[in-house]
């Protein structure tokens, strides 16, 4: 099942219930903003319970991950400590929540430290599956779980590229080298000494 959530999303809408619970919030965007969240977060509590009452949770991978950092550009949210957000190759706009549930087989609270794109999820679903894909292509996601499951220690990838519109990036190791194609602009960073990306190499 790929079931899309459209919020936290603009229009910025929220249920009555849930923007009361965050009085706390005086900015009005952010708390309607929190308030999308806090429903958001109620309903995959709700599909992951069905799950369970159903049996299910033994037998289903359950991925939950966004696909882009917040936007800043609304005032909903700045994506700290990162530089960036959401249409920009920046941290702020790449490091997004990726979350993997399998009962019984995924360890709670076990933590995958090295890079990885959500391509990976197709890959992952048709191994655990046990499928087996047409050869005629190349596919770009890996299987994460030998990873997962502390199999494999190395970095399930080499290198990571991410491309939107005049703006292009890659990630290789620690190093990210940022094309922006408008402007003709280069920018290089070493993530391990500077995660915020403040200091271009």
């Amino acid at each position: 099942l790929y079931l899309p959530y459209n919020a936290p999303h603009a229009p910025l809408q929220a249920q009555k219930k849930y923007y009361e619970q965050l009085a706390y919030i005086k900015d009005p965007v952010k708390r309607v903003y929190a308030a999308m969240i806090k429903n958001l977060d109620d309903e995959v509590g709700r599909l992951v319970k069905h799950i369970d009452s159903l049996g299910l949770g033994e037998n289903t991978l359950i991925v939950f991950l966004s696909d882009n950092g917040g936007a800043v550009y609304n005032g909903t949210t700045d994506n700290a400590p990162y530089r960036g957000g959401k249409l920009t190759n920046f941290e702020g706009g790449l490091r997004v929540p990726f979350m993997i549930r399998w009962r019984g087989n995924i360890k709670p609270a076990t933590a995958v430290s090295n890079p990885v794109i959500s391509l990976d999820v197709f890959t992952t679903f048709a191994s655990q599956a046990g499928l087996t894909l047409p050869t005629d292509r190349i596919y770009d996601g890996v299987d994460l779980m030998p990873f997962i499951l502390g199999e494999k220690k190395e970095s399930p990838h080499t290198a990571l590229y991410w491309r939107s519109d005049f703006n292009k990036a890659i990630r290789k190791g620690d190093w990210k080298f940022i094309v922006n194609e408008y402007d003709n602009s280069f920018q290089l960073y070493d993530l391990k000494n500077d995660k915020e990306e403040k200091h271009n190499l």
